[in-house]
């Protein structure tokens, strides 16, 4: 690389000046990031009832149909058979 013309305190002047400006982007970004954060807040603490346009839709019921619960029909891991109690069950591996 070659000789730039800068003697070392002009460049380190230039790195004080563009870390200062480094240091006030990312304040100001994380100020605009903090007041849209509280912004968005006040919104969901203090607006939260719904206006009077807005109308919630009813769920229609399904005849006939039930819950998830019953229609689970997987084994627990209780009720899952083992090797030895296979082994046991139909006899075991005869040599014979």
């Amino acid at each position: 690389m070659g000789d730039l013309g800068l003697d070392p305190e002009t460049a380190l002047k230039l790195m004080q000046i563009l870390l200062r400006w480094a240091a006030y982007f990312f304040a100001g970004f994380a100020l605009l990031a903090l007041s849209t954060y509280v912004v968005f807040l006040y919104l969901e603490t203090f607006a939260s009832q719904p206006s009077a346009k807005a109308r919630i839709a009813k769920v229609p019921q399904s005849i006939g149909c039930d819950p998830a619960v019953d229609e689970n029909h997987d084994l627990t891991l209780a009720e899952t058979p083992t090797l030895a109690e296979e082994a046991t069950v139909t006899g075991g591996d005869r040599a014979g």
